[in-house]
C-alpha cells in the first residue's frame, strides 16, 4: 500500500504537517514537545492515488522509558512505509539529533526526502546551505503552517505509486476513562504493540487508528485518550484530548465503552455511556481486566454492573481480558452484528408501532391515532401521523420499550420523531 511515514526529533512540525496534508486536524498541535506518542494514522487521495499518512512521536535515542517507546512506535511506521519524511526545523537550524535521525533511517529501500519545515517566508538560500550536509534522495523546504512548498512535496511523494481507491471500513471506537486498558485491548486485538502502555493512566494523548481485516470486513480501531472530567482537565493539551475522543464517539460507526471491572461503577462511567447514547452512537459495554475477577465473583461482578446501569438494559455488556484473549473476538463479532442490524430496513417497525398506539394511545389527545407511514435509517425512526403533538417523551420512550421487546436493536440508540 502506498504509506508515508512523517519522522523526526520533538516539535519541528510533524503534526502540523500530517494534518496540512490530510486537510484536516486529526493530530494534536501543541507547542511543547512530545505531544505524539503513538502513531497516527490518515488517509487521503490524491488525482486517484490512495495514501496513508503515519504521524509519529518526536524520536530521541535516550534510554528512558517513553523514549524507547517512541522508538518503537517510529519502527513499526518505517518499516511500513514506502516513503519517509525526515522534518527539521528550519527556524532553528541543524540539530546533531537530526543527522542522527537521517542516519537511522538510512537503512531500507524506501524513498528519503528530508523536509525543512517553518519555512513560512518562502524558500532560503542560507538556509538550504545550512543543512546541506544531510543528505537523503530529496530535499524540500515547507511551510506546514502555511502550507508553501507542500505542493511540489506530495508530488514528489506519489511519483511511482499505485492509483486506486480507499476502501470501506466500519470504524469502531475504544472509548473509557483513563487506565481502563484501552490500548491494551487494541494490542490485543492487533496482536504486536500498536499503542504505548504503561501503569499510569494518562499515556495516551492522541487518537490513534488501527487497520485490520476481520470476518472479511476492513475495520479501523480508534483508540483514544481517557476521558476525564472536565473540571479535572489540567492544560490545554488534555482538554483538546478530551475533545478528540468527544470528536471520536461522534465519528465512529460504534463504540466499545471500556470499565473496569475492578472497580465501582463511578459518575465518569455513566457520563461517558451518556455521551454516546446522546450522539446517536451504537455501543458496547466491556467489563476490561475480568481475568483479575475471582472466579466465585465473576457472575456477582455482572450482576452488580447491570443493577448500577439500569438505563442501558439494552446495550450489551461483555466481559473481556486482553491477557486472556476472553471475549476479545465476541466484540469485534457483536459490533459487526450490531452494525447490519444498524443498516438494515425494518419495514416491520410500522406494524409494532400502530399495535402499540392502539393498545396504549397517547393520553394527550382524544382524537385517534392514524400512522400513515414510518421511515427508518440507523436508529432514527420518523412517524408520519395525525396528531405528531400527542408523541411527547413518556410517550416516545414507551413506543422504544415496545420496539425493544418486539425487535431488539441490542446497542442501538432509537430516536423517534413525529411530524404530519
Amino acid at each position: 500500500m502506498n504509506t508515508v511515514a512523517i519522522v523526526g526529533r520533538p516539535n519541528v512540525g510533524k503534526s502540523t504537517l500530517f494534518n496540512r496534508l490530510l486537510k484536516e486536524r486529526k493530530s494534536i498541535v501543541d507547542s511543547a514537545p512530545g505531544v505524539t506518542r503513538d502513531r497516527v494514522y490518515g488517509v487521503m487521495e490524491r488525482d486517484g492515488i490512495p495514501v496513508i499518512l503515519i504521524d509519529t512521536g518526536g524520536l530521541k535515542f535516550s534510554d528512558d522509558y517513553l523514549a524507547r517507546m517512541v522508538r518503537r512506535q517510529v519502527d513499526f511506521a518505517l518499516e511500513e512505509a514506502n516513503v519517509i519524511l525526515q522534518l527539521v526545523d528550519g527556524k532553528e537550524g541543524l540539530n546533531p539529533l537530526d543527522k542522527e535521525i537521517a542516519d537511522y533511517i538510512r537503512k531500507g529501500e524506501s524513498r528519503k526526502a528530508f523536509v525543512i519545515n517553518k519555512m513560512d517566508k518562502g524558500a532560503d538560500l542560507n538556509v538550504f546551505s545550512e543543512f546541506s550536509s544531510v543528505v537523503l534522495d530529496e530535499t524540500f523546504q515547507v511551510s506546514s503552517l502555511s502550507g508553501y512548498g507542500t505542493k511540489e512535496l506530495l508530488d514528489w511523494v506519489i511519483e511511482g505509486f499505485e492509483s486506486g481507491e480507499i476502501i470501506d471500513h466500519r470504524t469502531i471506537g475504544i472509548i473509557g476513562k483513563p487506565n481502563t486498558g484501552k490500548s491494551t485491548f487494541v494490542n490485543a486485538v492487533m496482536g504486536y504493540e500498536r499503542c504505548i502502555i504503561r501503569e499510569e493512566p494518562g499515556t495516551t494523548r492522541d487518537s490513534t487508528n488501527s487497520y485490520l481485516e476481520f470476518n472479511n470486513e476492513n475495520i479501523v480501531l480508534v483508540d483514544t485518550a481517557g476521558l476525564k472530567k472536565r473540571s479535572r482537565l489540567k492544560d490545554s493539551l488534555e482538554y483538546y484530548s478530551f475533545l478528540r475522543s468527544i470528536r471520536t464517539i461522534e465519528e465512529s460507526d460504534i463504540v466499545l465503552i471500556l470499565i473496569d471491572s475492578t472497580e465501582e461503577v463511578s459518575r465518569q462511567d455513566k457520563r461517558i455511556i451518556n455521551w454516546a447514547i446522546d450522539r446517536r452512537t451504537p455501543l458496547i459495554i466491556l467489563l476490561t481486566k475480568f481475568d483479575l475477577v475471582p472466579s466465585s465473583k465473576k457472575e456477582a461482578i455482572k450482576k452488580y454492573f447491570k443493577k448500577l446501569l439500569p438505563f442501558i438494559h439494552w446495550v450489551p455488556m461483555i466481559p473481556v481480558s486482553s491477557i486472556t484473549m476472553k471475549g476479545v473476538e465476541d466484540s469485534l463479532l457483536l459490533s459487526l452484528k450490531i452494525l447490519d442490524e444498524l443498516g438494515s430496513k425494518h419495514p416491520e417497525i410500522k406494524d409494532v408501532i400502530e399495535k402499540a398506539c392502539s393498545y396504549r394511545p397517547p393520553p394527550t389527545t382524544r382524537r385517534e391515532v392514524k400512522i400513515s407511514s414510518v421511515e427508518y435509517s440507523k436508529g432514527t425512526i420518523w412517524i408520519h401521523t395525525n396528531v405528531p403533538e400527542a408523541f411527547d417523551w413518556d410517550f416516545k420512550k414507551y413506543l422504544v420499550n415496545r420496539i425493544r421487546r418486539d425487535l431488539s436493536f441490542k446497542g442501538i440508540p432509537i430516536n423517534i420523531l413525529a411530524k404530519r
